[in-house]
């Protein structure tokens, strides 16, 4: 993922801070919060932000942020939505296509040209990033003095005509995803539909097509003082938190937001009616034995919650030993114990710390499986394949359902914060699939592989589990077929001084005859083939698979002999 660079008006920035700095203490001292210094005028300046950090990804959140770090305002940021009596209706037909809405009013605001700038600033990068290119949701922004509510998100026809952002004539569902720029851009994320999002108010006014364009009808312009945001995406925990990060920066613009009760008419949940967004601060516990221990630091529970209160959190010291933290609304990174830890490091300083030598002797040095996974990488870049990095964490529908398997036990994540990462995978492969199905919308041949650790159970280790690396190759074009993968997998053993053969074999996520065990010195060290037709639909995807799968530990121990 890569780190959004935000450029930063200098005489807005310090507005919203609240206090006049020269730029040497934004030079000096913003970095210490987590990012890099790229450059500098009269004007501003631009910073690049990690993207753990979605929040700071504006001006507004830059300067909240900034405001604790040096003291200026402390403590939990204190956000409220009022109940004016907004409704939405969540149309059954999205079910299928897109199927999460949430939604939010905010009046009173004051917006100037540069302010505006960032928020729309901040909804593109928080797309980009955070979003997965509006794949996993998609904001839109309205001027709501155009707009009557309630609204009623749905679905239409690809003969369905409207206005889209920058342009002056109708055009219909199909030709914005032809002739619009976001629509050539995006339009992949819907392929395969023959029903289209659709946001509307009362009157049929459209306000978007999610997640491709906005109405040019509901513009939003620096004369706008109030506003209608939604947030719509396949993954509810992410729509929810987007939704939180945009109306709080519009908060920090003197906005009054004011939340929404949708009504879904499909079972979201029995009875269930969300009324967003959701300001409540998180809670979380904090044991002061584990700053000791992850920082080295001595500190009290008061010295420790004045450094989170800097960090815009909420402490109270608790039971001996620990805190109460209230985690903002707008922290989307907060998911253990060690995060907050982390936070703590931050407002400490980390040219606080005292340097110390490790009291041990050791003579540094590549792990030997490392240097031979370099050399494996190196091979299969000369065999013109790109490399992949891919999360460990997945999900069991991605590891057994879409591969056509039944499911089987996994290390499972106690507490997920998400459906998409609830167990640690036990191959690459689905990872790859997964991929190619994100890029599809891109030219073809596409030949990826990626070398990296999975995780097995394992009852004989401490911890009941062990890490196995290995390689996985995946190609995808009209002609991908067995022959191609096998000829990888022959040259990548020859390469590495290893006689192989491919013998006959078959498993649910292949071919049936187009699928072969690889054994090496006379023992299987993988697997390759070419996908079954179900499981590269179950992907989305419309060419043949070829891939394969190899134990690079095993493979490694053999060629040492």
């Amino acid at each position: 993922m890569t780190m959004p660079v935000i450029s930063v008006n200098l005489a807005d920035f310090l507005e919203l801070l609240g206090k006049d700095l020269p730029m040497s203490i934004l030079r000096e001292s913003l970095p210490m919060l987590g990012m890099a210094w790229e450059r500098e005028s009269a004007e501003g300046f631009d910073v690049e932000v990690f993207p753990n950090r979605p929040d700071m990804f504006s001006t507004e959140g830059l300067a909240r942020a900034f405001a604790g770090f040096m003291g200026l305002d402390v403590g939990l940021p204190r956000y409220e939505a009022y109940d004016a009596g907004h409704r939405a209706t969540v149309d059954a037909a999205v079910k299928a296509v897109r199927p999460y809405a949430v939604f939010s009013v905010v009046k009173g605001l004051q917006l100037t040209d540069t302010s505006l700038i960032s928020i729309m600033e901040l909804q593109e990068k928080l797309h980009v990033s955070y979003c997965r290119n509006r794949r996993k949701g998609s904001i839109g922004v309205y001027d709501a003095g155009k707009v009557v509510l309630p609204l009623t998100y749905t679905a239409k026809e690809k003969e369905f005509s409207f206005v889209p952002l920058d342009f002056s004539t109708r055009l219909s569902l199909a030709e914005v995803l032809q002739k619009h720029p976001k629509g050539v851009e995006y339009g992949h994320i819907l392929a395969g539909h023959d029903l289209y999002p659709i946001l509307m108010d009362s009157l049929g006014t459209v306000l978007s097509m999610p997640p491709i364009i906005n109405s040019e009808n509901t513009r939003v312009t620096a004369e706008t003082q109030s506003v209608v945001v939604d947030v719509t995406g396949l993954d509810w925990r992410t729509i929810n938190m987007v939704l939180n990060i945009m109306v709080c920066a519009l908060a920090e613009r003197h906005g009054k937001i004011e939340f929404v009760r949708a009504n879904y008419e499909y079972a979201l949940e029995p009875g269930r009616e969300p009324v967003t967004p959701d300001l409540s601060p998180r809670r979380r516990k904090l044991e002061l034995k584990a700053v000791e221990k992850l920082l080295g630091l001595n500190l009290t529970a008061q010295q420790v919650g004045s450094l989170l209160e800097r960090m815009r959190y909420g402490a109270v010291v608790g039971e001996a030993g620990s805190l109460l933290v209230s985690i903002p609304p707008y922290r989307a990174d907060i998911m253990h114990p060690v995060d907050l830890v982390e936070d703590v490091a931050i407002a400490y300083g980390y040219g606080s710390f005292t340097p110390m030598i490790p009291a041990i002797s050791t003579i540094g040095g590549e792990e030997p499986l490392e240097l031979f996974s370099r050399q494996v990488r190196e091979l299969l870049v000369g065999f013109g394949y790109q490399e992949v990095v891919t999360y460990v964490l997945t999900s069991p529908t991605t590891l057994f359902e879409k591969m056509r398997l039944p499911r089987a036990p996994l290390a499972e994540i106690q507490n997920p914060q998400t459906r998409e990462y609830t167990v640690c995978r036990s191959w690459l492969l689905p990872s790859l699939v997964e991929v190619l199905s994100r890029n599809k919308h891109h030219g073809l041949p596409q030949r990826i592989f990626e070398v990296d650790d999975t995780v097995e159970l394992d009852d004989s280790e401490e911890t009941g589990t062990r890490t196995v690396r290995k390689l996985a190759v995946a190609s995808t074009h009209s002609k991908a077929d067995l022959s191609e993968v096998k000829a990888v997998a022959d040259s990548l053993l020859k390469a590495l001084g290893l006689e192989s053969r491919v013998e006959p074999g078959s498993h649910p996520s292949f071919l049936a005859g187009r699928f072969g065990l690889i054994k090496a010195a006379g023992e299987e060290v993988g697997f390759l083939g070419e996908l079954h037709p179900e499981t590269i639909l179950s992907f989305q995807l419309e060419n043949p698979v070829a891939s394969m799968e190899i134990d690079l530990g095993r493979l490694w121990r053999l060629r040492r002999g």
